[in-house]
């Protein structure tokens, strides 16, 4: 059988490579990753293997309510933990029994497969995301997260000052991804190192009401977080819950105008776990002098329907020495 998407001619060699997936599998499980619009013929190969491999393992563990019996030929060895993380909080599946994509190349060197359909299992309900595979130079897979929407990707790249603007970018969008990943995983680890040791971090709550007939009529308190804290409580709400879903919405990335390494990163996060849910104002000041370990100095959050938005907390507050 061939296929032929955009001028390329697709085969099914993976059926070749991959048969014992597809005999072990029934039709609904096996998956079939093909990449289209990619000119590197052997590195392509590689990870359309790689993707078909591991997608159609976790349609197996998920059918059989097992756990996914990854190969070190598909993905890197410290995958192994992360996914484990994510199956332990909530299993998925891939609907899909094919899958036609690009791949996005990125600054780094690495690859970003987008747009993968996922159906997490939350409390009996299946939720759907967009997941994202992301591979290393050679094609390994290093990593599986949660992915923003293609369409909003696309945009909030579009807004690019220039090229090296649309690099930063594009590195930010990935971090946000593996950000927003870590707490559905529940990863306390990722978090920790993410964040910087002198970190400021400011999480307002209400407190009570004022008596004025407003909107945003909740007395709201700042309260202030170092690192070692902060973690310490996130590791207490991770442990409290069964499973955490968070999302960003209203996403906007501004560039600091002195300093080029900065980024102020302003989203609506929707936060829903088993015991509790809200919705706020997050900032994060993000330093992208190591591209390869991205530091949050500053995370500020503040409840959505008690802060007006032009009153919520800007980048230019912040004195940056």
């Amino acid at each position: 059988m061939i296929y032929i998407y955009k001028g390329f001619f697709i085969t099914l060699w993976f059926t070749l490579q991959f048969g014992m997936y597809a005999e072990e599998s029934s039709g609904q499980e096996a998956v079939q990753v093909y990449i289209s619009d990619f000119t590197q013929h052997e590195l392509r190969q590689t990870m359309e293997a790689n993707a078909s491999a591991f997608l159609t393992e976790l349609n197996r563990a998920w059918s059989n309510q097992d756990e996914p019996r990854l190969s070190n030929e598909n993905v890197s060895s410290t995958f192994h933990s992360d996914l484990d993380r994510m199956w332990q909080t909530a299993p998925f599946y891939i609907p899909d029994d094919l899958i036609i994509q690009p791949v996005i190349s990125q600054s780094d060197g690495y690859y970003e497969l987008r747009n993968i359909p996922l159906y997490f299992l939350i409390e009996d309900e299946e939720v759907y995301e967009e997941g994202v595979i992301r591979f290393s130079p050679s094609g390994l897979i290093m990593e599986i997260k949660i992915g923003l929407p293609i369409h909003r990707y696309q945009t909030l790249l579009q807004q690019s000052q220039d090229s090296v603007d649309g690099e930063n970018r594009e590195i930010i969008l990935s971090f946000l991804e593996t950000f927003r990943t870590s707490y559905n995983q529940k990863n306390i680890d990722f978090l920790d190192s993410v964040f910087s040791d002198e970190a400021l971090i400011i999480v307002g709550r209400v407190v009570e009401s004022t008596g004025e007939e407003s909107v945003f009529e909740q007395q709201v308190e700042y309260l202030q977080f170092n690192k070692e804290d902060y973690i310490e409580r996130l590791r207490t709400i991770f442990n409290a819950n069964s499973w955490i879903k968070v999302e960003f919405e209203e996403i906007r990335i501004d560039r600091h105008p002195r300093h080029n390494h900065m980024y102020g990163v302003y989203l609506t996060q929707y936060y829903n776990s088993s015991i509790y849910s809200d919705t706020g104002y997050l900032f994060l000041m993000i330093d992208f002098r190591n591209q390869e370990e991205p530091l949050i100095h500053v995370r500020t959050w503040e409840p959505k329907n008690e802060i007006p938005e032009h009153n919520r907390f800007e980048m230019g507050v912040l004195e940056i020495f």
